[in-house]
């Protein structure tokens, strides 16, 4: 699997900083994101928050839980190659004492997960699609403490939400509606272990994801 890498200045391009407004745009043409620093505006506050989150991967998206806000994170998207998709929002409303799997739903294969715990009640609730937009779980759910930042929209408009995984990998989440949560996701890349970012100011090279 190759891999081709883009180095960025700072990690700031990927965020607002005194150099300016950074956006990031891809295609399913495209297998290297374009990052373009447009204008500079330090107005507008970026805040980064250590959060303790667990994550999951799907055949088709992944799940994130988001201690802060007890809710989940659901990226679904169409096809197992894309690095884009839909973000949609749910409450966590699994409690001690609720079923942790269903054991009747049986995995069609041993790489296939069922979800647990909050995960699995959204997944298995066929009303929400998630199990058919997500398909089987690919990883166990895990638990991390992880930066999130979440970056103001310019003039009252949609935010834009970055989210670091376990595995080093750089989801951006773009809100449909200016200060909820929800719309549409895209992996930028991965960081090398070789530099991860200390501050919010660090030196960063990223792979893009293949």
């Amino acid at each position: 699997m190759r891999k081709t890498t883009i180095a960025l200045l700072v990690l700031t391009l990927l965020m607002i900083s005194a150099a300016g407004v950074a956006t990031i745009t891809t295609s399913a043409a495209q297998a290297t994101p374009v990052v373009t620093v447009i204008a500079p505006n330090p107005a507008i506050p970026e805040t980064w928050t250590t959060t303790r989150i667990a994550q999951q991967d799907f055949q088709r998206g992944y799940m994130f839980w988001i201690s802060t806000s007890e809710s989940i994170w659901v990226l679904t998207k169409k096809n197992p190659t894309d690095n884009f998709g839909e973000w949609k929002v749910y409450k966590d409303t699994f409690v001690d004492g609720d079923p942790e799997i269903d054991p009747a739903i049986v995995p069609p294969d041993t790489t296939s997960i069922q979800p647990r715990r909050g995960f699995g009640k959204i997944w298995r609730d066929r009303t929400t699609g998630i199990a058919e937009a997500l398909g089987w779980g690919t990883t166990p759910e895990f638990e991390l403490l992880t930066p999130i930042s979440y970056l103001s929209g310019i003039n009252g408009g949609p935010g834009r939400y970055l989210i670091i995984t376990l595995g080093k990998e750089v989801f951006s989440l773009s809100e449909s509606t200016p200060g909820q949560t929800g719309g549409t996701w895209t992996l930028v890349g991965r960081m090398i272990p070789s530099n991860e970012f200390p501050t919010a100011t660090a030196q960063a090279t990223m792979a893009a994801t293949p």
